[in-house]
């Protein structure tokens, strides 16, 4: 599906989780700084120096293993192996998180000056052979990233549009400042869902159904620290027939953000073979196994599912509809219009950017121009945008038309 999204020139970027290795090392460090305070100055002075040297390599690994992680999910198999190497140094660093607070409790707990001089021996030989560690993992991260042609750059992609950009960032940080609830506007699109996929072998076409002719989207923050979800809630304001005597009801359904792990856009539904649907598209790649970022490795095939999102069109009404009920309905209707927005862009940043902050745990005015511009690349290079026009060119079409 992956495949065939990009050969229909989709937009592409997938939301690389962070490696662990940083949130792992940043409890080890404040278990450092906790039991620091529990001994002498000299000692304290000792190691707070091999802190700052398990600090300053961490920092310089984590990038590289984040950089890694994005190359491995974007379908590089080749760096399993190193993973794995990952992996392990991360469970390193967790089970030293674990020894340091044993340690710590130690020394509060005991007043023998032996048992003292033994813990903050055993702290020195941790904290050196988890720097012994890191300086072993480190060429092998090297020339994975060398032999894989992996590169971060800090330039803003071409195709990102800086003034809905702002506008998604502004939307973010606002909702930062308060903390929770819903991150900029409600959004009206039609939703499609994948019907039908033949096998690879016997064709490329893929069927999608629509399964919600008008519904409105939000993304919404829980109270707890970035941790977002996609709402979507179905209108039967659509022009469609609903058979609401019969107990049908308006479809609902909420989805972590986590779980999305890939964003495909199309400058038109019709690239996707979505009947009637000329606007932009916006393509979600959903796996329901996920139950945090730290789960993607966990992830099935069988779990994912597709969605797609498209500006909301709206359809001729009955001409022999009652007046009274069509300005009822046209007054509801223009009400949701004032609250809801239509850029199906708008809502794409809004999504990579809360993704970003859910996934580093950090705002995104606090994250690196790489780490930045790695949710808003677009990875697939035979993407259509929508091309810029240039002055020149336009006035020398305009020359030759003969009025």
């Amino acid at each position: 599906m992956d495949e065939l999204l990009s050969k229909a020139g989709s937009q592409a970027v997938t939301f690389a989780i962070k490696s662990g290795i940083s949130i792992a090392s940043t409890y080890a460090l404040k278990t450092i700084t906790t039991f620091v305070t529990q001994i002498p100055k000299d000692d304290a002075r000792r190691i707070e120096k091999l802190k700052a040297q398990l600090q300053n390599r961490v920092e310089i690994v984590s990038s590289a293993i984040d950089l890694i992680k994005l190359v491995a999910a974007r379908g590089n198999t080749n760096l399993e192996s190193t993973l794995k190497l990952t992996k392990d140094l991360k469970d390193e660093l967790d089970k030293f998180d674990e020894n340091m607070q044993e340690l710590t409790t130690l020394v509060e707990s005991s007043k023998s000056p032996k048992a003292q001089k033994d813990a903050i021996n055993a702290v020195e030989k941790y904290i050196k052979d988890l720097l012994q560690r890191i300086e072993e993992v480190t060429p092998f991260l090297n020339l994975s990233l060398t032999t894989s042609g992996a590169t971060i750059s800090s330039v803003l992609p071409q195709h990102i549009s800086p003034g809905l950009l702002l506008q998604a960032s502004n939307h973010v940080n606002v909702n930062n400042a308060k903390g929770y609830g819903k991150v900029g506007p409600n959004f009206q699109v039609t939703v499609f869902s994948v019907f039908y996929q033949v096998d690879k072998d016997k064709s490329n076409r893929v069927t999608w159904k629509e399964d919600m002719k008008r519904a409105f989207v939000q993304v919404v923050k829980n109270e707890k620290d970035f941790k977002y979800e996609l709402k979507i809630d179905q209108s039967f304001d659509d022009e469609r027939y609903h058979n609401v005597e019969d107990g049908e009801k308006p479809q609902s359904m909420t989805i972590d953000l986590c779980q999305i792990t890939k964003l495909f856009f199309s400058v038109s539904g019709n690239l996707l073979k979505l009947e009637e649907q000329d606007a932009p598209v916006l393509v979600l790649k959903i796996d329901k196994n996920i139950q945090g970022r730290d789960r993607h490795e966990n992830s099935s095939t069988e779990d994912v599912i597709w969605l797609a999102l498209g500006g909301y069109e709206e359809t001729e009404t009955d001409d022999e509809e009652s007046e009274e009920e069509e300005d009822s309905q046209q007054e509801k209707i223009d009400q949701e219009k004032i609250e809801a927005s239509s850029s199906i862009t708008l809502l794409e940043y809004i999504i990579r950017l809360a993704s970003l902050q859910e996934n580093d745990k950090k705002s995104i005015l606090e994250v690196t121009d790489e780490r930045l511009s790695t949710y808003l690349n677009d990875e697939n290079p035979n993407s259509i945008r929508e091309e810029n026009a240039d002055v020149k060119v336009v006035t020398k079409k305009m020359e030759k038309i003969k009025l």
